[in-house]
């Protein structure tokens, strides 16, 4: 058997210098992987990095950008530079990004590649390019600010409206406008090669091509979305917008050979936000506390939150328009529904919600107007005497109880009351405004009237609502001490509130706790009958001279009235009670100054 010779092995001097190349590539790639500074000869924006931590890289980088000056950025639009503040779109270098990349040089995860890199390095630098970052909304601005300065509007066939006269105006002029898309994409790749000034930019030209025609129709639709105002209108409001404020909502907006009727959104917006200003009102959570008498010390009333809705209110006026636009037949439709959310307010307060006085249940206003001065003055010190008073659950209020001694112990003043068959001064005049404010808040919140009567004759104070409107006889309520009085229970099974107070020529009296669900209705005051108020009485009098004379007493017609008030439970029963009125014909009194040669009479006086 013949054998193969055998090859010569390695011989030492070819070791040796084999394991010397091993040894040094694997201390430098272990170099590479350990050592703490950026390798030599990486620059960043001309600034040599190598030898450097990251820290001292970031620090020497920073140093140099704030060392020089940044030029403007300029947008070239047409051969006319439009300049750009870097600040203004936030430009800044992204020098953690740049120092990073330096880091990572000669430090790939493939030791062959690292090697490589650390090996040419020693023969050549490695740039590392410092790119810039913004803000693309920033920079949107700053694009459609310059499109304000370089767009020339189109001039198309378009609408003028004035007041109900619309016209068609024809005096056309071609426009120019910044793509602001190109202009955006062109500063981008500007940006991106590190240069501050762009290539130039052109402008789209726009032609006018609306027809006549066309201009025309859009006309007829204008005249037809003018034709009429629109109401906007909630439970208590009604707001109308004119046909001169719809005539400038109005756009006509041109599309190829067609002009079209359009509506200027913001706009209507802006007007709802006016409307909303109005009606709006935050939420109030009610805070009491009670003294120790048990009277309410300190209250912040409850109030329900409310809110228009704004965008289904601006989308209902803009249907209404299209209509009229789009349809000759919908021209007079006119009336929008106003939606109103209602916020109700979160009772935190512990004592307003153990009492269970959350909400308000009931109110009523009158007008004080033509009150002399003591008249207003008592009828505002009456409202703060009730002002607080808490009526427990199942509990009858008295208003004369309530009130207290009426006189000037208690800052009440002179003024004119009923008295039997006369008028005269007395301390507390004018409370029974008080007391008539007090009996239609309660008839609005819907308690049982336990004792009411009315005057004695019409009073013109109370024949008036709220508004001053004239509604008759027959919702007044009396009170004198120790009678009449006027009173009431409550039977809604929580304590109620009362607050009452004057502003202005108004009295207001509400009612505070909680709704369990109740209504109340009232059917009239009808008058049923009248009467005049008969002939005047004329009286001699020493206290003036004589002839003079002297009016004392007003005439007021008698008559009768009834009213019906009807509270339906939440069971669906009812409860109701009429108020019938009587009211005596009141004939005007006069004083005459008596002449003491003459033996007159009263009685041959009253009947002449």
């Amino acid at each position: 058997m013949k054998l193969l010779p055998s090859l010569p092995g390695p011989t030492r001097y070819q070791i040796i210098p084999t394991a010397i190349i091993g040894i040094f590539v694997i201390s430098m790639l272990a170099y590479a992987q350990t050592s703490p500074t950026i390798r030599n000869n990486v620059y960043v924006d001309n600034v040599h990095v190598g030898g450097m931590t990251r820290n001292e890289a970031y620090e020497a980088v920073q140093s140099h950008l704030a060392s020089r000056e940044e030029p403007n950025l300029t947008l070239v639009i047409e051969n006319k530079p439009y300049p750009i503040t870097p600040r203004d779109i936030d430009l800044a270098y992204n020098t953690t990004q740049a120092v990073e990349g330096a880091w990572r040089v000669a430090r790939s995860g493939n030791p062959l590649r690292s090697l490589f890199e650390l090996a040419s390095l020693t023969v050549t630098t490695h740039p590392i390019l410092l790119r810039q970052a913004y803000s693309d909304e920033k920079l949107h601005g700053e694009i459609a600010t310059i499109a304000e300065l370089v767009d020339e509007p189109l001039k198309d066939l378009r609408l003028h409206i004035d007041g109900s006269e619309i016209s068609i105006l024809s005096d056309t002029k071609k426009g120019y406008m910044l793509d602001q898309r190109v202009a955006f994409q062109t500063i981008a790749e500007t940006i991106e090669r590190n240069q501050t000034i762009t290539p130039s930019v052109d402008r789209q030209e726009l032609l006018p091509d609306a027809t006549m025609e066309s201009a025309e129709r859009a006309k007829e639709q204008a005249e037809r979305i003018i034709a009429g105002s629109v109401e906007l209108r909630n439970d208590k409001n009604i707001f109308t917008v004119s046909p001169g404020q719809i005539g400038a909502w109005i756009q006509t907006v041109p599309e190829g050979q067609s002009l079209n009727v359009a509506f200027d959104e913001p706009a209507v917006g802006a007007y709802v936000t006016t409307i909303a200003a109005k009606l709006d009102a935050e939420p109030r959570a009610p805070r009491i506390q009670v003294d120790a008498s048990g009277k309410v010390s300190d209250f912040v009333t409850p109030r329900t939150g409310k809110r228009l809705d704004q965008e289904k209110t601006i989308r209902d006026i803009l249907s209404v328009l299209t209509k009229r636009r789009d349809d000759a037949a919908d021209t007079n439709e006119s009336a929008i529904s106003l939606t109103v959310a209602i916020q109700v307010p979160e009772v935190t307060d512990g004592s307003a919600a153990e009492l269970g006085i959350i909400e308000l249940i009931g109110t009523a206003t009158t007008p004080l107007t033509g009150s002399p001065q003591n008249r207003r003055y008592n009828i505002a010190n009456g409202a703060k005497f009730l002002t607080g008073i808490l009526i427990p659950p199942n509990e009858e209020f008295s208003t004369l109880k309530s009130l207290g001694t009426i006189d000037n112990s208690t800052g009440y003043l002179p003024e004119l009351v009923i008295k039997g068959d006369r008028t005269i001064p007395e301390f507390g005049g004018g409370l029974c405004q008080v007391s008539t404010t007090l009996f239609r808040a309660t008839l609005n919140a819907g308690l049982p009237i336990t004792a009411r009567q009315n005057h004695s004759y019409r009073v013109s104070y109370y024949e008036k609502d709220a508004a001053g409107n004239t509604i008759g006889p027959g919702l007044d309520a009396t009170i004198y001490n120790p009678a009449p009085d006027f009173r009431f229970k409550n039977d809604t099974g929580h304590t109620v509130l009362i607050e009452g107070y004057v502003e202005g020529d108004l009295i207001t009296f509400n009612f505070y706790g909680t709704r369990d669900g109740r209504s109340s209705a009232i059917d009239g005051p009808h008058l049923l009958s009248s009467s005049p108020a008969g002939e005047p009485i004329y009286a001699e009098t020493d206290t003036l001279e004589p002839g003079v004379t002297k009016q004392i007493e007003r005439a007021h017609a008698g008559g009768s009235a009834t009213a019906t008030y009807t509270v339906t439970y939440p069971d669906g029963s009812e409860n109701k009670q009429v108020f019938e009125s009587y009211y005596r014909p009141w004939p005007a009194r006069y004083l005459v100054g008596a002449d003491p040669s003459k033996a007159t009479t009263t009685e041959s006086m009253s009947n002449q």
